[in-house]
């Protein structure tokens, strides 16, 4: 409906497909992402992504899902 009320195809899934950090990920059902201590950037850029690795075990041999996860360990900050 929202199609017609706009005259056009707002909605597009190829173009917010297109705009995804990790396309054509697939998420295991019974998948839980774990809590993570965020990193802010005082700890180890080495030990780090090993701890995260270890966090995510269950999928640790599927990158995509990794990748996709990741950014949300992190802590982001806002430049004003």
């Amino acid at each position: 409906m929202l199609r017609v009320v706009k005259g056009f195809d707002v909605y597009d899934l190829v173009r917010a497909a297109g705009i995804c950090l990790v396309p054509n990920v697939v998420i295991p059902k019974r998948f839980r992402v774990q809590v993570f201590v965020k990193y802010i950037g005082l700890e180890c850029p080495n030990t780090y992504p090993r701890s995260y690795c270890n966090k995510m075990a269950e999928v640790v041999h599927d990158d995509m899902l990794l990748i996709l996860f990741f950014q949300d360990s992190l802590i982001s900050f806002v430049l004003s």
